[in-house]
């Protein structure tokens, strides 16, 4: 019997389908998941990654694939993301994709003892064997002669090659520590007054409500608490959450702004694209971009502060620390920091280019995982000028290594370049010019017909195409960086 395209189509749906059941239970791990029922989670988990994987590598579907319609663009693309997920299949063998799943569950737990009491080996102990199998997984993956890392760099960036990368953060490696002297130095000269100390379930409320008026649809999601802030689901139930600390009020605020972003992107994805390859956005850059135009772009700017103290003090009552002036005072702040989910948007960049250093060195086996705390804290010196006191605050911050997922973390500062990108032209427009939350309204309408609709149709350098007519490019971020922050 000879599959089809509505074979095809069928197995797709399927897979999305039991991508949802993963997301959901990734989603319950972080947030409600006993620590004695997660050995159990890893296994099941491991269970629906071995199903994927299986029905990807069946036999008759790369005869299928080869066989399926491409007359239209739009068929164009779903065949390539298609035949993508399917080559991945290929590569990993159902025992690996098994292991991987079991591992990284395992480490997930091993980093939250290892956080909670600053104690480096036991995420060590747990990330060893990890380790040993990205590199082999980086072997897999790697056409001849491709390094590593690129192997890696490709499942979050698809049409980026690692000299592109390098290309894209040599202006901000090479820019970014005089514009981090001269910010600070500016920033120094301005006070703020404190912030009012909330309780965290008062900051949850009010954050939530926040939520809301960003436009986070609440009958197709949800908002909870986690150690990590983050967001899961699929279009139609996304999942966010914030973490909040009652003596830094505005830290859960943004975090949640920020997840807020990317909850926006899967909720504006076009509904024909549900439960199919194209509504899995290809760029993890992409999507963290669509974050940072949130937490970075629209909510640092001063009409939204004025917005956001405006309802900050319909909520708390009349405070010195909740003016206007005294919250862009506090994140217009750029001060050299050690923790990367509470840096400044100067500094920021500089705790991506650390990871990226540390990453490509634990890969090549340049850097041994033992050292990796020394090697972290001179990196935060050379890069920022801080050193932290202990691990928690250094190695033992992210939760991302976990998964295995090298490659992941220079999306964050390519999203920030895209994201000025975005806004580099929005804010020329007439529409800019509104009051919030009109403009903020404005600003959501351009990225749905530009990018959100769209889903994972785009990778990363098409969308700066579409959005801004050029490649992506560091200097947007550089000149916005600039201005708000040295002429402002």
């Amino acid at each position: 019997m000879t599959q089809s395209s509505s074979d095809l189509t069928q197995l797709f749906t399927g897979i999305c389908r039991l991508e949802h059941a993963l997301a959901l239970m990734e989603w319950d791990q972080a947030t409600l998941c006993s620590e004695a029922g997660q050995a159990a989670r890893g296994e099941a988990m491991a269970e629906l990654h071995s199903e994927i994987h299986r029905r990807l590598n069946q036999s008759w579907v790369a005869e299928a694939l080869a066989q399926a319609p491409s007359d239209t663009a739009e068929q164009r693309r779903m065949l390539t993301l298609m035949s993508r997920r399917h080559k991945e299949a290929t590569l990993l063998d159902e025992a690996f994709v098994r292991r991987k799943v079991t591992l990284s569950v395992a480490c997930e737990t091993a980093w939250r003892r290892a956080r909670e009491e600053n104690h480096f080996s036991y995420f060590a102990d747990a990330f060893t064997p990890l380790l040993t199998l990205l590199k082999e997984e980086g072997v897999r993956r790697a056409e001849p002669g491709e390094p590593l890392y690129q192997a890696l760099l490709k499942k979050f960036e698809p049409d980026l090659s690692l000299d592109g990368l390098n290309a894209l953060f040599a202006p901000v490696e090479a820019q970014l520590p005089e514009l981090i002297q001269q910010a600070s130095a500016r920033s120094a000269q301005r006070t703020a007054e404190p912030l009012p100390r909330i309780g965290v379930e008062e900051q949850k409320r009010v954050a939530e409500r926040l939520a809301h008026q960003l436009g986070f649809d609440p009958d197709a999601g949800r908002i909870d608490v986690s150690t990590h802030p983050f967001t899961a689901g699929v279009p139609g139930d996304i999942r966010i959450t914030s973490r909040y600390d009652r003596d830094n009020l505005l830290s859960g605020f943004y975090s949640m702004i920020h997840e807020v972003g990317h909850a926006r992107f899967e909720q504006g994805i076009d509904s024909r694209w549900h439960q199919t390859p194209m509504a899995r956005v290809q760029s993890a850059g992409l999507h963290e971009a669509q974050a940072l135009a949130f937490e970075m772009q629209l909510a640092r700017e001063p009409e939204f502060l004025k917005w956001l103290s405006q309802r900050l003090q319909q909520e708390w009552g009349s405070h010195a620390g909740l003016s206007a002036a005294n919250l862009q005072a506090h994140v217009h702040r750029v001060t050299p920091s050690l923790i990367r989910v509470e840096a400044d948007e100067v500094t920021y960049p500089a705790h991506i280019l650390l990871r990226l250093r540390l990453e490509q060195a634990l890969l090549s086996g340049d850097l041994p995982l033992n050292d990796l705390p020394d090697a972290w804290n001179r990196g935060m010196e050379q890069l920022l000028g801080v050193t932290p006191s202990n691990d928690r605050e250094g190695c033992l911050q992210d939760i991302h290594w976990c998964f295995a997922e090298f490659g992941y973390f220079p999306s964050y500062a390519l999203g920030a370049m895209l994201a000025a990108q975005q806004f580099e032209g929005l804010r020329q427009q007439t529409g800019w010019q509104q009051p919030v939350p009109e403009r903020h309204l404005w600003v959501c309408d351009q990225l749905s017909q530009t990018i959100w609709h769209r889903g994972g149709s785009q990778d990363l350098n098409q969308a700066a195409l579409d959005i801004s007519g050029s490649p992506l490019s560091a200097e947007p971020l550089l000149t916005h960086l600039r201005r708000r922050y040295l002429e402002d």
